[in-house]
């Protein structure tokens, strides 16, 4: 969740309210153009080009925690683009 949507420091400063993410990757996860799905596999926008996609080069799942999960819930419902 942005910083700017969270209600308290507590919610912003919370270890689960970010992932540790490329620059690239980062920039596109806050645009809303990927997201991860509950095991860690990313999710693409169709908003993102091929040629972005592959510039992207994932290797491997991430590791999630509920508290992760829950919170990428919210990225799904309020930023991410999965219909163009």
């Amino acid at each position: 969740m942005p910083w700017q949507d969270c209600t308290s420091d507590v919610e912003r400063l919370d270890v689960h309210n970010g992932l540790l993410l490329s620059a690239l990757w980062d920039a596109a996860f806050d645009r809303g153009l990927v997201s991860f799905d509950d095991i860690g596999q990313p999710l693409f926008s169709p908003a993102l080009g091929e040629h972005a996609r592959s510039e992207l080069r994932w290797q491997q799942p991430i590791s999630l925690t509920d508290k992760h999960r829950a919170r990428l819930s919210w990225h799904h419902s309020n930023l991410f683009q999965p219909e163009t």
